[in-house]
């Protein structure tokens, strides 16, 4: 569960380094794309959560919700943003442990 929880955070990191700062100008072309699937991961993961009796399946359907977040704040692409995401992947490490 730890290894899982820590490779879900070096995705958001990679994604913060490589995206946004080497290659800006195609997380800007793409953020539009990137930004619907996030919402979209949020609310699918927000929902199957809701049905979940199995902790395990709900601790990994809330996490696709909390990486829903964390993407949506890398290509919304402003310093509060990105801060805001790194907050997020922080307190869902903190949180499931």
């Amino acid at each position: 569960m730890v290894l899982a929880g820590a490779l879900l955070k070096m995705g958001g990191y990679g994604m913060i380094r490589l995206c946004v700062t080497v290659f800006p100008q195609v997380a800007h072309s793409y953020a539009p794309i990137l930004v619907a699937l996030a919402v979209v991961s949020v609310l699918y993961g927000a929902a199957v959560t809701m049905r979940q009796t199995d902790l395990k399946r709900l601790i990994a359907y809330s996490s696709i919700s909390h990486m829903g977040y964390v993407l949506l704040g890398i290509f919304a692409l402003s310093q509060v943003s990105l801060t805001g995401a790194a907050l997020q992947m922080f307190s869902h490490g903190f949180i499931t442990g």
